[in-house]
C-alpha cells in the first residue's frame, strides 16, 4: 500500500464515522464548558479514545487528556491538538446558564476533528506497521484566557500547564485547526500578558466628596495616561492595549473605595510586551500617586507569539487541498489576536492554521458552523493525512522538520513565565517626588 492509498483508508474510516463525529461536535456545542472546568467535554474524549482502543492519561492539567498510537517502527513523536474551553459569554443566546459560557470560538469544532483523525488512524491496521514513531492526540484545557485560580495550576494556559507537567516532554512538533469564515493560517500572531489591578481610595458621601478619596477618578486617570501613549509602540510590534473595568463602585452615591480593572497586554515579540507591560504599570502607579491612593498591580504570565512553521503549512496546505481543491488557502500576514499554540510554537514546530467555513465573526454570538461535514469531519482528514506525511517512508519528513532550532527551551520558558508572574502594592502616598 503507498502513501496515497493509506490516505484514502484512512479518511473513509473517517467518513464512515460522520454521523458520530457530527454528534460530538454538536453535543459539545450544546454544553459548553470554560477553563479548567470542562469535566464533561474531557469526559467524552475519554469515553471516545477508550472506544477506539486507546489507552489515555486524564485529568492533566485538571482536564487535559492525552492518548498515543504507537506504531511498530521507531520515529519522532507528534502530536494533534485539539481544545476543550469555551468562551465566558453570559451574553451569549446559547450561553449556558450555569457557567455562562459558550462555544463563540468553535473549540468544539477542533476536539471533534482531533477525535476524527485518532478514529481514522487507530481503525486502519497498516497505520501502526507503515509509519514510524507515535501520534500524540492531546485535548488541552483552557485556552480561552482569564484570570481564576485553580489547585494545583500555576499558569493561566492550559498549554502552558501541560508544558510544566511535562505532557509534551516527549513531543517533537504539533499541529491542530481552528474553527474560521475562511482557509487560511497566520505568519505570527500575538503573545500578551494579564493584569489585574485595584485601586483602593477611601469611601465618603457624594454630597460631600472631600470626605473621601476617588478610587475610580484614579483608574480613568490612570487609563487616559495609557491612551496617550499608544502611539509611542512601533507599528511592527502591533501592540493592542484592553480591558474592562470589573468593578467601578457599590452604588452611585458614595465615593468609590474599591475599583478593580482587567487588562490585556499583546504584542508581537516578547521585548515589545514587556515595554508596553512596563509602561501600562507607570500609568497606574501615576495615577495612585496624583491622588494619593494605593494600587495592587498583578501581572499574570498569558501566551507568547505564534510562529507558525512553514514546513508543516506546506503539508497541511496540500492535503487540504487534496481534499477540497476549490478553497484558498490564505495568508493572513501578522495576526493581532492570541493562542496559548504560541507557546508550544516557541518549543517546537507547530502551526495553528484555520477553517471550516464558519459563519459570523469568532467570539460574537453570530459564530457558527455553516455545514456539519464541512466542520466536523474533513477537518478530521487534514490533520490524520498529515501525520501520515510525516511519519511515513521511516518518519522521513518528520525526522527533518524535528530538526528545526526551538525558539527557547523548556526552561528557558518557563523561567520567561515565572518572570511576568509578580504583584506590586505600590502606595501613592508615599510616592516620592522627583
Amino acid at each position: 500500500m503507498d502513501k496515497a492509498e493509506l490516505k484514502q483508508k484512512i479518511c473513509a474510516a473517517i467518513d464512515r464515522n460522520s454521523d458520530r463525529l457530527i454528534a460530538i461536535g454538536k453535543d459539545i456545542w450544546n454544553h459548553p464548558e470554560p477553563g479548567y472546568e470542562e469535566f464533561r467535554t474531557a469526559g467524552i474524549v475519554e469515553r471516545e479514545f477508550r472506544a477506539m482502543g486507546l489507552p489515555c492519561r486524564t485529568g492533566l492539567a485538571r482536564t487535559g487528556v492525552r492518548a498515543d498510537l504507537q506504531t511498530a517502527s521507531d520515529g519522532p513523536a507528534i502530536a494533534i491538538l485539539g481544545e476543550l474551553d469555551a468562551l465566558i459569554m453570559p451574553e451569549n443566546p446559547g450561553a449556558d446558564p450555569e457557567n455562562h459560557s459558550a462555544h463563540a470560538c468553535g473549540h468544539n469544532m477542533q476536539i471533534t476533528g482531533m477525535l476524527g483523525a485518532a478514529i481514522g488512524l487507530s481503525s486502519v491496521p497498516e497505520v501502526r506497521s507503515l509509519l514510524s514513531g507515535k501520534i500524540a492526540f492531546i485535548a488541552c484545557p483552557a485556552e480561552e484566557c482569564r484570570i481564576m485560580e485553580f489547585p494545583g495550576i500555576k499558569y493561566l494556559g492550559g498549554k502552558a500547564e501541560l508544558v510544566r507537567q511535562g505532557v509534551f516532554d516527549d513531543i517533537r512538533m504539533a499541529f491542530m485547526t481552528h474553527a474560521n469564515a475562511n482557509y487560511g493560517a497566520a505568519q505570527c500572531s500575538n503573545g500578551f500578558v494579564m493584569k489585574k489591578v485595584i485601586f483602593h481610595g477611601k469611601a465618603g458621601h457624594c454630597g460631600h466628596p472631600w470626605n473621601g478619596v476617588n478610587a475610580l477618578s484614579a483608574a480613568r486617570l490612570a487609563l487616559s495616561a495609557v491612551d496617550m501613549q499608544r502611539d509611542l509602540n512601533k507599528d511592527d510590534d502591533c501592540v493592542r492595549i484592553h480591558g474592562i473595568i470589573k468593578h467601578g463602585g457599590s452604588v452611585v452615591n458614595i465615593v468609590p473605595e474599591t475599583v478593580e480593572l482587567e487588562y490585556q497586554i499583546r504584542a508581537m515579540n516578547i521585548d515589545a510586551i514587556r515595554q508596553a507591560s512596563a509602561m501600562f504599570d507607570r500609568c497606574m502607579r501615576g495615577a495612585a500617586t496624583a491622588f494619593g491612593v494605593g494600587v495592587e498591580l498583578t501581572t499574570y504570565a498569558g501566551y507568547l507569539p505564534l510562529y507558525n512553521e512553514p514546513e508543516l503549512l506546506k503539508i497541511h496546505r496540500a492535503n487540504l487541498h487534496c481534499q477540497r481543491p476549490e478553497v484558498e488557502f490564505a495568508d493572513f500576514g501578522r495576526r493581532t489576536s492570541s493562542t496559548d499554540m504560541g507557546d508550544i510554537s516557541q518549543l517546537m514546530p507547530a502551526i495553528h492554521p484555520y477553517g471550516g467555513h464558519w459563519r459570523g465573526i469568532g467570539h460574537h454570538e453570530s459564530f457558527h458552523w455553516e455545514d456539519e461535514k464541512e466542520s466536523f469531519v474533513d477537518p478530521a482528514k487534514v490533520l490524520a493525512m498529515n501525520a501520515v506525511d510525516l511519519l511515513c517512508d521511516n518518519a522521513a519528513a518528520a525526522r527533518k522538520i524535528a530538526q528545526i532550532k526551538p525558539r527557547l527551551t523548556k526552561k528557558e520558558y518557563l523561567d520567561f513565565l515565572d518572570s511576568q508572574n509578580t504583584t506590586e502594592n505600590f502606595s501613592g502616598q508615599t510616592a516620592k517626588t522627583l
